[in-house]
Formats: C-alpha cells, structure tokens, sequence
C-alpha cells in the first residue's frame, strides 16, 4: 500500500487498532508493520487508493497586501490533508502528492484553498469539489483488458458543466501502466482562481470497483 505520514498516519494507526480491537487481537504493538500489509485495505473495506497531486493554482485571490500565501486541505470524510504553503504568490506550484483511501465512490472529495496567516484565522480562498467517477467508470471498463491499452491513451474525455468543477475538458488516461486523470479546477466561493490536479487509482489489495454500480 502507499506510505502514509503526519496527521493521515495517526488516522490510518487508530483505524489498525480499532480494527484489532473488533477482531479480538491483541497484536499492535508495531501498527506500521500491519500496515504494510498489502490486504489492509480489504480489511478495512476500502475500495482503493486515490493518489492526488496538487500541482499549482492560477490567478488565486489575494489575501495579503499584494499577493497571498496559499495552501490546499483536502477533506474526504474524516480525511483532512494538507500541501505545502507557498510565500507570496497567486501562481503557486505545490506539486504535492496526497493519499486518500477511498470506502465510497460518492464521498465527497473537497480542495479548499487558504491563505496562510500568523496572528490571524487563516483566510479562505475558495474551494472546489473533485469528481472520480468519470475516472472510476474508466477504471471499471478496462480493468480487464489493460494489456490492450495504448500508453498515453485517452480512454475519455470530460467536459466542464454545471455538475462539475472542471474549467476545461478534462482526459482520462492510461499512462505508465497507470489511470490518470489531470483537471483545471475552477474555484467557487472566491472571485477568482484555479487548481491543477492530477488523479490517480489503485486498487491492489483492495476490494476493488468490480461488484459496484455506477
């Protein structure tokens, strides 16, 4: 499974020991070698692991005299995850990958940007809600046939609209052996600004997208 660190790592620990717990094991003295185990996420009943990568933000709002000092959280349930803050820039490159593991395929998955502040609340900066199922349902198709696929193929193309976030079509593709999707996020709830991300699935040791429903 992926390495997980910081405040996802205390997360996934009390997850191991509630899950011993229910199972009536007293062997937790080391939750890291347990979580290495590469069933963990069948144990716990996640379908799979979402990696995200918080490229950079466009044209963000400023908040400080003349710019800003922005960074991301990601909240997906009891989730919450956090880039990097970047000083004094309305154009900042993060280009910090985040894990999520997923249990619902409807979980909303929301990016909210803020401004790094001192002595003050940190100051919001717009948000945007991320959309997988285009990607799953992709996932889903071709899980069974992925030596068939082309490297670099588009496997389908999303087009921004009222139900989603996405400022452009966005492509889902088969890159490195990987499902990926890149998407320019419009932030709402500012009056200015955008994210670039990447998505990426995988489901080994999971359960996996094969009995759902879309």
């Amino acid at each position: 499974m992926a390495q997980v660190n910081g405040e996802q790592e205390m997360w996934l620990m009390n997850k191991v020991v509630q899950l011993c717990r229910d199972v009536g094991s007293e062997n937790v003295a080391d939750p890291r070698r347990f979580c290495s185990n590469k069933k963990l996420g069948c144990r716990f009943g996640f379908l799979g692991i979402l990696k995200l990568r918080v490229k950079k933000g466009i044209n963000l709002a400023v908040r400080d005299s003349r710019a800003s000092d922005p960074y991301v959280v990601v909240t997906m349930h009891e989730q919450k995850l956090r880039t990097k803050v970047v000083e004094s820039e309305c154009n900042p490159e993060w280009n910090d990958e985040l894990t999520l593991y997923v249990k619902r395929i409807d979980a909303p998955i929301i990016l909210a940007v803020l401004d790094k502040d001192t002595f003050t609340e940190d100051d919001p900066m717009g948000e945007a809600e991320l959309d997988i199922k285009p990607l799953l349902e992709c996932v889903k198709m071709n899980m069974a046939s992925t030596q068939d696929l082309e490297e670099g193929g588009v496997l389908r193309t999303v087009q921004p609209s009222r139900n989603n976030c996405l400022s452009e079509e966005s492509l889902c593709t088969w890159t490195d052996g990987k499902f990926r999707q890149e998407m320019f996020l419009r932030l709402t709830k500012v009056e200015r600004g955008e994210l670039l991300v990447q998505i990426e699935w995988n489901d080994q040791g999971c359960l996996g997208l094969s009995n759902l429903d879309f």
